[in-house]
């Protein structure tokens, strides 16, 4: 079976890194963990060292995941948030997809941890449109073998939507699929900012990023928008 190595980059997430290595030990303890940590003022690195292997790296979430790949030999590499919570499936479907060398990696159906008719409504559009545009990003939990990974030369240095600028490199160069496992993640940004809120600028990044705005200005606007 090839071997799967998890990266989860990270900054400050002393409430959420035991939850997701205890998961993950608990899909399989002998899976590969690895935390790339961008000068965490918290808790983080002494928690996440219980399970994990931790690096320290240049924040931005693309220098962390280049910066963690380049420290294992795992043939698939597996993007996780802190905050994200991965169906009991979710490896045995990866390595069922990558069974097919044609394959370059993918992503899972994209879920929201908490009830309410707002938030299915939101899941059930995002996952239409991410099937429609075979677009994936960070919280969909993104997997990819390393070799495609290696091809692609990795993240761009980029500001924001680096997992979008991947996806787009990855459909060049080989198959990818959005696999049916549900990764969930956490409504803590939903909560503290509002549905509408998160609704209305996410999509107003994708659509200007898919008419070629730059990184660098999408960032600007990311930070003017964001409440916190």
């Amino acid at each position: 079976m090839q071997k799967i190595t998890v990266i989860i980059p990270m900054w400050n997430e002393e409430d959420n890194i035991t939850e997701i290595t205890d998961q993950l030990y608990k899909l399989d303890s002998g899976l590969s963990i690895i935390v790339a940590d961008a000068g965490s003022s918290d808790r983080t690195v002494e928690l996440a060292q219980k399970k994990a292997v931790v690096i320290q790296a240049p924040r931005g979430r693309g220098a962390q995941m280049n910066a963690a790949a380049a420290m294992t030999s795992g043939d698939i590499l597996w993007r996780l948030h802190a905050d994200t919570r991965p169906h009991r499936d979710s490896i045995a479907a990866m390595q069922q997809a990558l069974q097919d060398q044609r394959g370059g990696g993918g992503a899972f159906e994209y879920g929201l941890d908490s009830p309410g008719i707002y938030r299915r409504v939101t899941e059930f559009t995002s996952n239409r449109k991410n099937h429609i545009l075979k677009l994936f990003y960070g919280d969909m939990g993104i997997f990819v073998r390393r070799t495609v990974f290696e091809q692609l030369g990795g993240y761009q240095d980029i500001p924001i939507m680096e997992d979008m600028d991947l996806c787009k490199r990855m459909k060049k160069v080989g198959g990818i699929v959005i696999l049916p496992p549900c990764i969930l993640t956490s409504t803590r940004r939903w909560l503290d900012e509002g549905i509408l809120h998160n609704v209305a600028r996410n999509w107003l990044l994708q659509t200007a990023r898919t008419l070629s705005v730059s990184p660098e200005m999408l960032s600007r606007w990311y930070t003017f928008g964001n409440k916190k």
